[in-house]
């Protein structure tokens, strides 16, 4: 299953904008619409994954000088 992340960036809310247009005027079903909303998943993330050089890994050591209870 592909990630949903890039859906919230201006690419995937005007395509999903788009989608909710065309099935409100009955151009296309909500079925068809899922599948490219899925299939938009799939490719974000494989051109990502292939094109992407630089990646960014986040490490924090906890330390905790408290009373009580620390997370």
């Amino acid at each position: 299953m592909a990630y949903q992340l890039y859906r919230n960036t201006t690419l995937g809310n005007s395509l999903q904008e788009s989608l909710d247009e065309l099935i409100q005027t009955q151009q296309i079903t909500p079925q068809l619409a899922l599948q490219v909303l899925l299939q938009f998943d799939k490719a974000i993330n494989a051109a990502l994954a292939s094109r992407v050089r630089n990646r960014v890994n986040f490490r924090h050591n906890y330390t905790c000088v408290c009373v009580g209870v620390c997370m």
